[in-house]
């Protein structure tokens, strides 16, 4: 047996195909596509007379333990750093990987850009993969000698069970939108208990490292009664004294932000040692004041790991602006930035973290948020029409569906465009509906003045709003 495979799909000659049940089909009806593409054999919840079977009552829950053994339990020969939240994942896991591989370690990260080891990059298209893919990766990192693996863990990869099985050596939380993913979760409070689950997959005296400055987060921890089984290593990035680690003496312009941070008290390391207090000078080269809260999280996190002082400091003034994060898209003016903006917190990072950047006025591409619903794009367009009330700067605001762009993941419905519209319209807020997102960005484009700010703002629609501002402003060459 050569794989296993839960999408028939993706089904390899040798695979073990596992016919789980889906939210909207039965993995049986795909059996007859699996044995023709070359799978040897299957997981079911009954016999099959095609392939040879392995029986079980839950099909979902044995992928992950039959990935574990078919690539010899590779978590087990690696230490495991797990971050999760709602936002800042990403950029967090990176700078964990980079600061720990300036100390000398072998680190791989398995994430929203994919698998990174060594420098290759293997895109997954999950930023938790399911379980196959997991142990698949984690077994190429053993091969190549990494020693330490930083995984992003969502909230989907947790309900799909996609990590079950996996222990964590450290982890993080990076903050909470308790009502993201209401499309899968239903209700916050689905979504928070959810994410409360990673605590239990800690090792036992694991340390948890939190963002402080986040009431959601301070709050599931308490209910979850985690201080009372495992060091709690609180960070802000707003200074609070109360911390066991913050930021100091932050300062921002329009290229970035330098601080220091404090480690105020003996923290637990991963491997039973202690980190005494220190003071670390960070310089950040990329915008936004959500990255000073990741950045000192995953510096936390890369101390606790076993990283130095000199590779945290290092590979902060080394980090590059991740895609559609508050990418710089054009440096001269007018200036043009690039957010994947999903949610009402979101945004208000945006708009914070423009604040230190000059300019006279606002011309803005916001992307409706295509297939997840008429709330959230009801809460987004209210989030971003009590910005632009409060920001006070004369403003063009050019809403789209991106037909032209969109894939059938992220094609915008009547009911999410009605919702956005709707708001914006209620709320006071000039503002021109295009359809198409290539017009929609040439239209923030032209007419601008050199003091403009000009901002390509929404989720997975808008994904290829800054090469088409590239483009046009080349002059379509």
């Amino acid at each position: 047996m050569t794989g296993i495979a839960v999408d028939s799909r993706q089904v390899r000659p040798g695979d073990l195909f596992v016919a789980q049940r889906g939210a909207r089909s039965d993995g049986l009806a795909f059996v007859p596509e699996a044995r023709a593409r070359g799978a040897v054999a299957a997981c079911s919840a009954v016999p099959l007379a095609e392939l040879p079977t392995i029986v079980v009552a839950d099909p979902r829950g044995a992928v992950p333990r039959l990935a574990a053994t078919l690539y010899r339990h590779p978590a087990r020969q690696l230490r495991l750093v797990g971050i999760t939240g709602t936002l800042g994942k990403t950029s967090t896991a990176l700078l964990v990987q980079s600061a720990l591989a300036a100390g000398g370690a072998r680190v791989g990260v398995i994430g929203s850009l994919g698998v990174r080891v060594q420098g290759r990059v293997a895109d997954t298209g999950m930023t938790t993969p399911d379980a196959p893919a997991i142990h698949r990766a984690l077994r190429r990192m053993v091969d190549l000698g990494v020693t330490t693996a930083v995984m992003e863990v969502t909230s989907h990869g947790i309900a799909l069970r996609r990590v079950a099985g996996l222990t964590f050596a450290l982890g993080a939380l990076t903050n909470l939108v308790p009502d993201e993913h209401l499309d899968f979760h239903g209700t916050s409070e689905h979504y928070l208990r959810t994410k409360a689950r990673f605590f239990d997959m800690l090792e036992e005296g694991a340390p948890l490292v939190v963002n402080h400055d986040d009431r959601a987060v301070r709050r599931l921890a308490e209910e979850a009664g985690v201080a009372g089984r495992r060091p709690v290593v609180t960070v802000s990035a707003q200074g609070d004294p109360e911390a066991a680690a913050a930021v100091t003496g932050l300062r921002c312009d329009a290229v970035g932000s330098a601080f220091a941070l404090e480690i105020r008290t003996p923290l637990p390391r991963m491997d039973g040692g202690v980190l005494e207090p220190v003071a670390i000078p960070l310089v950040l080269p990329v915008l936004g004041i959500h990255q000073v809260a990741n950045a000192a999280l995953a510096a936390v996190t890369t101390l606790l790991a076993g990283g130095t002082a000199t590779g945290v400091t290092e590979s902060a003034a080394e980090l590059s602006p991740i895609r559609r994060r508050m990418e710089t898209v054009r440096q001269a003016s007018p200036i043009v930035l690039d957010d994947t903006v999903g949610n009402p917190r979101a945004l208000e990072q945006v708009f914070e973290s423009i604040r230190p950047i000059p300019h006279h006025g606002l011309r803005i591409a916001f992307g409706i948020r295509g297939s997840r619903g008429a709330e959230i794009n009801h809460r987004l367009a209210a989030a971003l029409a009590r910005l632009l009330l409060e920001a006070r700067s004369p403003t063009l605001l050019v809403v789209t569906a991106s037909e032209d762009t969109a894939g059938p993941r992220d094609r915008v419905e009547a009911d999410e465009r009605d919702a956005v519209l709707g708001v914006l319209r209620e709320r006071g807020v000039a503002f021109e509906y295009e359809p198409a997102l290539e017009k929609a960005v040439g239209r923030v484009l032209e007419g601008g003045s050199d003091g403009d700010l000009v901002l390509l703002l929404g989720a997975q629609g808008m994904d290829r709003a800054a090469g088409i501002a590239r483009t046009l402003l080349d002059g379509g060459r």
